[in-house]
């Protein structure tokens, strides 16, 4: 088959590589992407990447609004380029109520091929006029829809999608994302902490992702031989810092890894927290960090925010706590210290889970499959892998 892609996350090279695993499998692959997005954690242009595997054309157009993933849009026709492409399938990696979907659907809007919208959003919302005439516009149009999460697919199917729905959760690189003994090693002792139970949190620092309760979490364990390492960015840094101050040797605060490097750092942990907030207009999608850590054999902690409790349920490779609950958390930490054997039989799990689930090379083969099957009422991404 001939894909083509219409995706903002393209732009950072490792998002390609679920491209080039279709690629893999014989199929033709262009990317157009935008040549000046911005990500909210800076005001800079992202430079263009590309992935070592993939080998088909990148397209790089200039976006309006760059820096909104909904609001961006392409300055100049798309429609010249699908033409000229001759796509059997167009794969739009944003949401339907996006500028950049709209413009993709209406570009290619009396062109043969089959249509694939990406979702994540996992709350049912009704959005402001002109998005949701043109959400509308997408999922009448939508002959499949790749879906992070059953939560999403029933948001999709209250809104009356009649298309098909493809399980299509976030993948991990398990060639990256590894047991790695040599460098845990090597990063407990520059950490400073060979002898003690590492608490590793990975993503921003702000209040949805429960941030202040890991903190209260980690101030009732003072005294114990943990340590808590936030690796990440974000508005609740000097939140963290003042209790790094008050318990000196508590807390490591990690604010400059590079993407590339959050592997290394998942392998020093003994298990990682992501404590999740539901708020009224989110809560938890996917939890990408989850199955990267589990890839690195490290168990996860969560809340019961979101996917994060049927994640959780399904690799076995963690323990899920009540939201908002310091002290179920430190418990749990607590326990998992003193009976280090529940924590491995946990690792085991989660690992076995993403090798069989989460692979990016097996994302792509239920990609395949449920194109080659046309518009499945429901295909399983999970049982093609």
């Amino acid at each position: 088959m001939r894909i083509m892609a219409i995706s903002h996350p393209c732009v950072t090279d490792v998002n390609q590589q679920f491209y080039a695993e279709l690629e893999a499998l014989g199929h033709t692959v262009q990317l157009i992407v935008p040549s000046n997005f911005r990500t909210t954690y800076s005001a800079d242009t992202v430079e263009v990447s590309r992935w070592p595997d993939f080998a088909g054309m990148i397209e790089q157009r200039k976006v309006g609004l760059s820096g909104s993933i909904p609001l961006h849009y392409y300055q100049s026709n798309l429609r010249p380029s699908i033409k000229a492409f001759r796509p059997d399938v167009l794969f739009v990696e944003e949401e339907p109520y996006s500028a950049s979907a709209w413009q993709a659907f209406y570009a290619s809007r009396d062109l043969p091929m089959k249509r694939v919208v990406y979702s994540a959003q996992n709350i049912l919302k009704q959005y402001p006029l002109p998005f949701r005439w043109m959400e509308r516009y997408v999922l009448d149009r939508t002959d499949l829809a790749a879906v992070v999460s059953s939560e999403v697919g029933e948001v999709l199917r209250k809104k009356n999608f009649q298309g098909g729905l493809l399980s299509f959760p976030l993948g991990v690189d398990t060639g990256q994302f590894r047991p790695m003994l040599e460098e845990r090693r090597k990063l407990r002792r520059e950490l400073e902490a060979d002898e003690k139970f590492i608490v590793g949190y990975v993503g921003r620092f702000v209040e949805e992702k429960g941030i202040r309760f890991l903190l209260e979490a980690a101030e009732k364990l003072a005294g114990h031989p943990v340590s808590f390492v936030f690796v990440g960015k974000g508005e609740l840094l000097e939140d963290i810092r003042r209790v790094q101050a008050r318990h000196p040797g508590l807390i490591r605060i990690l604010d400059s890894v590079k993407h590339n490097d959050v592997h290394r750092w998942m392998n020093a942990m003994d298990a990682l927290a992501l404590p999740s907030l539901t708020m009224p207009n989110w809560k938890e999608q996917f939890g990408r960090v989850i199955v990267e850590a589990m890839a690195c054999g490290v168990p996860v902690i969560g809340s019961d925010s979101g996917q994060i409790p049927v994640l959780l349920r399904e690799t076995g490779g963690g323990w899920i706590v009540p939201e908002r609950d310091a002290e179920a958390l430190a418990a749990v930490i607590r326990s998992l210290m003193e009976q280090p054997g529940e924590r491995d039989r946990c690792a085991e799990a989660g690992l076995a889970a993403v090798s069989r689930t989460y692979s990016k090379k097996g994302l792509a083969k239920a990609f395949e499959q449920a194109l080659m099957k046309g518009q499945p009422e429901e295909q399983s991404g999970r049982a093609a892998l």
